[in-house]
């Protein structure tokens, strides 16, 4: 296994402060399965501002990026729950869940939050990246065909 090179190192200490700003932003703000409009919107927002293709609606409220390398190369994927749980918080902090009956307890914002870092990282540095990314939602089993 190779190691972080010290440009990539940089980078993402660069960017620490606004990822834990997203993620709070996400457990501030939590939505149920399927009802995931806001965090979409948002996931949507910042792959299209990093100059990926994005194609919305995936499973109701997915949001699918994709990032083409400039060097040839194997194609591989982050995925990311975004969804929230049916429950309280009780935590007295500045981000706590702002939706009552309903957070983040299982640390979807925070995986969507790198999710969406990590793209943005690979867009900036495209000249480098070899194949392609793809940064897509779960396999939602209620979406899934019947047998």
């Amino acid at each position: 296994m190779s190691k972080t090179t010290p440009e990539w190192a940089e980078e993402i200490a660069r960017r620490l402060d606004g990822l834990v700003a997203l993620r709070r932003d996400f457990h501030r703000h939590p939505e149920l399965s399927f009802e995931e409009r806001r965090t979409a919107e948002i996931i949507a927002q910042r792959l299209h501002a990093a100059k990926l293709e994005v194609r919305t609606g995936v499973g109701r409220t997915g949001v699918v990026g994709v990032l083409r390398g400039d060097r040839p190369g194997r194609t591989i994927a982050w995925r990311a729950d975004i969804d929230a749980l049916p429950l309280s918080e009780s935590l007295d902090l500045p981000f706590v869940s702002a939706t009552p009956g309903v957070m983040h307890a299982c640390g979807h914002d925070g995986h969507t939050a790198i999710g969406i870092t990590l793209a943005e990282m690979l867009a900036a540095r495209r000249r480098e990246v070899p194949g392609t990314a793809v940064f897509l939602p779960p396999r939602r089993s209620s979406a899934a065909p019947s047998r």
